[in-house]
């Protein structure tokens, strides 16, 4: 039988930005990288009710904010980054 907490969800409508579990892995394809990537997220910025966003571009591309537990941080100590076009998230 399947573990439903193991099932890789689509991001591709804002609604299902609710389903997405508190840790998690996403796969992407990142321009900055020309492959597909997989980063371990989080739902909430660490010790904060900051949450990532669903959106779609104004090119009609869906995007999600995330922060990613695998990015240095900026100078800013953020680890904000932004996946487009086919996400794929799957619990941690």
């Amino acid at each position: 039988m399947n573990n439903p907490s193991k099932t890789t969800l689509i991001l591709d409508d804002e609604s299902k930005a609710d389903l997405i579990p508190a840790i998690y892995y996403i796969t992407y394809y990142a321009k900055k990288h020309s492959k597909i990537i997989t980063r371990k997220g989080l739902k909430f910025k660490p010790d904060t009710d900051t949450q990532g966003k669903y959106f779609v571009s104004k090119n009609d591309t869906p995007c999600f904010i995330y922060w990613d537990c695998d990015a240095e941080p900026n100078e800013n100590g953020n680890q904000w980054r932004q996946a487009t076009g086919s996400i794929e998230v799957k619990s941690a």
